[in-house]
Formats: structure tokens, C-alpha cells, sequence
């Protein structure tokens, strides 16, 4: 009678503590799927700054190096342009001196377009960090939440279990890896390129200057129609002639300046992005190839299913 009495007690209390298990998964789930979203509205300590840093500071810097080049440019073609007309008055500007502007001409406008692609893949990069920054821990945690009613499917859950927890892993991954990409790309800006793109930033500046003061030129209120238009002339004339004796007298450093800002911004955008989204990517299909994730999603599926 005892064995009898004892069967039918294991069994009502199967149900029972299959119940239970399913209730504790279920509170450990929407826990996580809370941390998760609480997280999403908080900046990760140290990574999520210097990922920030990096993109503000760069596109900061390719903007300014930008604008001195387009600067430098402009003083190129407004000289190359007026010496012509002014060379009779007895300025010296030959056409050699001329010549001697068409390879900095020729190399502003290249930079010019290599410096608008640099900015564009920062812009970029940026933008993706942003999303992933906003929507990967949100994303997980939705995720969790919608793992709660496939709890009760039984057995059938397991499969649907298991892609949702791989899912999360690989959101979680790149929710990392993006800015320790920026982290890796900023290592690199700070401690290689930085130096020489202020230098050559600065050096170029002091022809750019030379286009604020040229397009600043007003003529004198204070005087009839041909003495300003003979002052504003002669103001041009000179400031013609002194942007051009700067250029020419600074033709090496200039040249030198430019190559140095196409070799950084060739190696930036070289390094993020060629080399650093390759690495990712061969990151990610190493870790697929290993089965590691599947590995986790299947003991993470276990353990919330034994509750």
C-alpha cells in the first residue's frame, strides 16, 4: 500500500516542479531583459568616452584640414588667374612662377576629395557606433523578453531558446567590438598621425590665411568711384603678389605639408576602412567556424531550462 501511495505523489509533483522551474526561468529572464535596457541608457565606462572622443576629435581635425586645403586652393587658382593681368605693372610674376603653382593646384584638389572620403567613412563609422550604441543592449533585451512565452512550449522550445540566446551573443559582441575598433583606430590617430597632421595643418594655414585677407578687401567709402577702384586695385595687385612670394618661397614646405596630410588620411582610411572591418569580420567567422557560440547559447538553453 505504501509503494502504492508513494507513485502517485512523484507523479502530481513532476508537474509541479516543472511549473516551478518554468516560473524561476521566466523572473530570471525578464530580470536580464531589464538589466539590459537599463544598460542601454548608460555609457560604458571608459569605452563608450574614447570611442566618442576619437570621432569628435577626427572628423574635427579633417574638417579643419579640410578647409585650410580648399583655403590653399583658392590662393592657388586666384593667383594663377591674375598674374597675367598684372605682370605688365612691373610685379616680376612670370609664368614660371605660375608653374611652379600647377603641382600645389594639382595636389589641394586630390586631397581635397581624399579628406571629403575620410570624413564620409568617419561620418559613417559614427553613425553605426550610434545605432549600435542605442539599439544592440534594447535589441537584446527584447530578445529576452520574447523568450519568456516560448518557455512554456515544452520540449519544442529549446531550438527557438537557443537561437535567441546565440542571437544576443552576437549582439553583444558587436555592441564591443565597434568601439574597440574606434579605440584601436584612435591608438593609431593620437600616437602616429596627430603630430604630423597639425604640423602640416599649421604650415598650410599660412597660405589659406592669405585667401580671408584677399576676400576681406573692401573698397574706401570715403573716395570717388575711380580712386577706389584705383586703391582697390593696387590692394589686390599687392596682396597678390605677397600670397605669391609666399607660396613660391614656401613651395617645398607646402608640397611636403600636402603629401604628408594625403599619406595620414590615406593610412586612416587604409586602417578603418579596409583593415579594421576585415579583422572584425574575420574575428566573427572564427568564433562561428569554433562553434563557441552555439556551445554557450546551448548551456545558457540548459540552464534556463532546469531552471
Amino acid at each position: 500500500m505504501r509503494s502504492g501511495w508513494s507513485l502517485p505523489t512523484r507523479r502530481d509533483n513532476h508537474p509541479a516542479s516543472a511549473m516551478n522551474n518554468r516560473l524561476k526561468a521566466a523572473l530570471l529572464l525578464l530580470i536580464a531583459s531589464a538589466l539590459f535596457y537599463g544598460a542601454s541608457f548608460i555609457k560604458l565606462p571608459a569605452v563608450d568616452a574614447a570611442a566618442d572622443s576619437y570621432f569628435s576629435e577626427s572628423i574635427k581635425a579633417a574638417g579643419i584640414a579640410y578647409a585650410t586645403t580648399r583655403g590653399v586652393n583658392a590662393v592657388v587658382s586666384v593667383v594663377q588667374e591674375s598674374h597675367i593681368e598684372v605682370a605688365p605693372g612691373g610685379l616680376g610674376l612670370s609664368i614660371a612662377a605660375g608653374q611652379v603653382l600647377d603641382p600645389i593646384n594639382d595636389m589641394t584638389e586630390r586631397l581635397s576629395s581624399m579628406l571629403v572620403t575620410a570624413i564620409a567613412s568617419l561620418g559613417i563609422q559614427k553613425l553605426g557606433y550610434e545605432i549600435g550604441e542605442a539599439l544592440s543592449f534594447k535589441t537584446i533585451a527584447l530578445l529576452l523578453l520574447l523568450a519568456v512565452p516560448i518557455l512554456w512550449l515544452g520540449q519544442a522550445s529549446a531550438p527557438l531558446m537557443q537561437l535567441i540566446f546565440k542571437l544576443g551573443l552576437i549582439l553583444l559582441l558587436l555592441r564591443f567590438m565597434l568601439p574597440l575598433s574606434a579605440i584601436v583606430s584612435d591608438a593609431l590617430y593620437s600616437g602616429w598621425l596627430e603630430p604630423g597632421i597639425e604640423e602640416a595643418t599649421t604650415k598650410l594655414g599660412i597660405v589659406s590665411d592669405r585667401y580671408d585677407e584677399m576676400s576681406s578687401m573692401a573698397p574706401e567709402q570715403n573716395q570717388g568711384l575711380f580712386s577706389s577702384m584705383t586703391s582697390g586695385a593696387a590692394d589686390k595687385v599687392k596682396r597678390t603678389k605677397e600670397a605669391l612670394d609666399t607660396m613660391v618661397e614656401n613651395a617645398d614646405s607646402i608640397i611636403t605639408s600636402l603629401l604628408n596630410l594625403m599619406t595620414a588620411y590615406l593610412a586612416i582610411f587604409v586602417v578603418q576602412v579596409l583593415l579594421l572591418p576585415l579583422a572584425m569580420l574575420w574575428v566573427l567567422v572564427s568564433i562561428f567556424r569554433s562553434n563557441l557560440l552555439d556551445s554557450f547559447a546551448g548551456q545558457l538553453t540548459s540552464r534556463v531550462a532546469a531552471g
